[in-house]
């Protein structure tokens, strides 16, 4: 497997530069960002600085407890760590993103959730049965020393594995805090050494490096008819519903002994696409795809969070588009 080396690259003044500029974009009226930009000049050289003599260290997590519709925990990382998260992230993911399945959608530059709703939208059209997968608590269970044993192999530069390492290490511990256990409606903490903090930049990349074995695994060895993976939520169709159990079970296999991971439901069972189904928060059929309920209620949400009670007009259209169908062609 070909190395990528990028020490240098990620330490280098103007990478970190780069990095601030790239994380400040739309965020400098918030307080924290404000502050930092003050002095941007002064604190990024401090933190390349750091980062040459191998002295940053991550300095911890704020909570944020979400209801986006479920329970979840963000964890909000300083400006200064959330620079250095975008320096790793803008030198080693380019070069490491070019060995990822074609069909793997989520946070990678042009692909994204419509590319992946077109993909399956056609997969719909194609095939006579679909099974929807996905992981328990994907984030919350990622083995970290399995995560630094897949980094390291194509990391051989020993700083910047150190670095890494420390950058995982950041969030040892965060589930297994009592009150974030008895948030997430947990009857117990995850096991030590599992989880990535959600919030990072760098915390999405890794989960999708986590996985990036399973994509070749089941278009090399199960070969359904079709398969896609938007992150930790993976859908496989084809003409035979006997088929698709096949591989539901040798992927689960394949999860709990490399990944150290559980499917959410290992006894799902494939549906016929002549069915509507909902896929990434919108109701596809054959016809086309327009937003689920739970998306234009969280627009809803969101307009009157901002704008208080919206107009009497603003109803209308939301009943519009829950009963509307974008259709393809």
């Amino acid at each position: 497997m070909k190395s990528i080396l990028g020490w240098k690259a990620i330490i280098d003044p103007l990478n970190v530069w780069g990095a601030w500029k790239e994380f400040a974009k739309g965020k400098r009226r918030r307080p924290a960002v404000a502050a930092f930009e003050i002095d941007a000049a002064r604190s990024v050289l401090h933190t390349a600085n750091e980062l040459a003599a191998e002295a940053w260290q991550p300095r911890g997590y704020r909570v944020l407890r979400i209801t986006d519709p479920k329970r979840r925990i963000v964890a909000a990382a300083p400006v200064r760590d959330r620079v250095v998260h975008h320096a790793i992230h803008r030198v080693l993911a380019p070069q490491w993103n070019r060995g990822f399945s074609a069909q793997s959608f989520a946070c990678l530059p042009d692909r994204g959730s419509h590319s992946a709703l077109r993909s399956f939208l056609g997969d719909m059209r194609r095939f006579r049965f679909v099974m929807h997968l996905d992981i328990q608590r994907y984030f919350y269970s990622i083995d970290r020393s399995r995560l630094m044993a897949i980094l390291a192999r194509r990391l051989p530069e020993a700083a910047l594995c150190r670095l890494i390492s420390r950058l995982l290490e950041s969030g040892a511990g965060l589930y297994r805090r009592s009150e974030v256990v008895q948030w997430l409606g947990w009857s117990e903490p995850m096991p030590p050494g599992r989880g990535l903090p959600i919030g990072n930049l760098t915390s999405q990349w890794w989960g999708n490096v986590y996985l990036d074995g399973l994509d070749h695994f089941v278009q090399r060895h199960v070969r359904p008819g079709s398969y896609q993976r938007y992150m930790d939520d993976f859908v496989l169709f084809a003409n035979c519903a006997d088929e698709l159990l096949r591989a539901r079970d040798r992927i689960a296999d394949w999860l709990l002994h490399e990944r150290g991971l559980l499917l959410k439901d290992p006894v799902r069972t494939p549906r016929r696409t002549d069915r509507t189904q909902v896929y990434l928060g919108y109701r596809v059929s054959r016809r086309g795809f327009a937003p689920g309920p739970k998306l234009v209620d969280r627009l809803a949400g969101h307009v009157r969070a901002h704008l208080g009670d919206p107009p009497r007009e603003f109803e209308g259209f939301l009943t519009s588009m829950r009963a509307a169908w974008m259709f393809d062609g």
